[in-house]
């Protein structure tokens, strides 16, 4: 098949499972658009700047939490921080807009591939930066709800053990790859053989760490939207309900539209938010997301990019 028809294939997809999503969300909520307006207005226009601004801090430890992991996996050379900072935003500009969410996460994997001795690894290692912050997830949730529990989540409480196992998952599979892999035949055994290797052990639980405060600020982030609506709502809550929400967004939906709104509205409805004032702070969370989003396109239209897989290097030994 052509790549253009691959392309079209991809969007007819996104386009497809959004409409379902947002069927989805209306059939959950039917909320009236009167209701959906109003509530949208009593979002202050100041939460949209701070909700922005936790979202840009977030972006910038992402990146510090991917540099991290490189050198825990024995990078032999490094971007300076601030250009892994210029592709994390980016990447995300392309996870947003481009089908199938991947886009940026391939964008990484490339732009880095120089910094191991394998090819692939680079990939590897986004793809187990992926894995350490749906950890981080499941940690936060788990913990806060042994804590202040919800009752309608009472089964989720084994949440945070979960999240350790798949921080576990994480750290041991490129060994597992090397391992086993090498014996297919072909590329495929060249690849695996050719797997990283954890060299520094320590930093993956300095990695786990920080996919805690980077879920911890998406959660706040989504917070300050839910309590303009409904102050009620504690922090605890959302600490729980934002992040494992906005796990719909990994679906192959337009910027998550639809998906995400469902999973609030069902979500924020165990803590006695209403339809339309959960749907509200879902398009708050949109909101952010896009503006955050827009931020990458900014290196690109300045055609900062270039076509250094490694614009330049620091030595393997430089501290985190």
């Amino acid at each position: 098949m052509s790549e253009p028809k691959r392309a079209w294939r991809s969007v007819l997809l996104r386009v497809g499972v959004t409409a379902l999503t947002l069927g989805l969300w209306y059939w959950l909520a039917d909320v009236p658009w009167n209701e959906l307006k109003d509530a949208a207005l009593r979002i202050h226009l100041s939460t949209l700047g701070w909700a922005t601004g936790l979202a840009c801090v977030n972006l910038c430890i992402g990146a510090f939490r991917w540099r991290v992991l490189m050198k825990a996996y024995g990078a032999v050379e490094l971007p300076p921080y601030l250009e892994m900072v210029r592709l994390y935003f980016v990447g995300i500009f392309f996870n947003t807009f481009i089908p199938a969410n991947v886009g940026g996460d391939l964008l990484r994997g490339h732009v880095t591939r120089r910094a191991f001795p394998g090819a692939a690894s680079g990939y590897l290692v986004v793809i187990l930066e992926r894995i350490f912050g749906l950890a981080g997830l499941m940690l936060l949730a788990g913990g806060i709800l042994l804590v202040d529990p919800i009752d309608e989540l009472a089964g989720s409480r084994w949440l945070g053990l979960a999240g350790a196992l798949a921080a576990l998952a994480a750290a041991s599979a490129p060994a597992i790859i090397r391992r086993f892999g090498g014996r297919l035949p072909g590329a495929l055994g060249e690849v695996a053989a050719g797997a990283p290797t954890l060299e520094r052990p320590a930093l993956v639980v300095a990695v786990l760490a920080l996919s805690l405060v980077t879920q911890g600020l998406v959660a706040v982030g989504g917070h300050l939207y839910v309590s303009d609506l409904d102050p009620s709502v504690p922090l605890t809550a959302s600490l729980v309900l934002v992040p494992v929400a906005l796990v719909s967004i990994y679906l192959p939906t337009i910027a998550g539209l639809g998906a995400r709104e469902a999973s609030f509205v069902v979500l924020f409805g165990m803590v006695g938010v209403a339809e339309a004032d959960a749907t509200a702070a879902a398009l708050g969370v949109l909101a952010t997301t896009l503006l955050t989003a827009l931020l990458g396109a900014i290196p690109l239209l300045r055609g900062r990019l270039g076509g250094a897989p490694i614009p330049s290097a620091e030595p393997r030994e430089e501290s985190a």
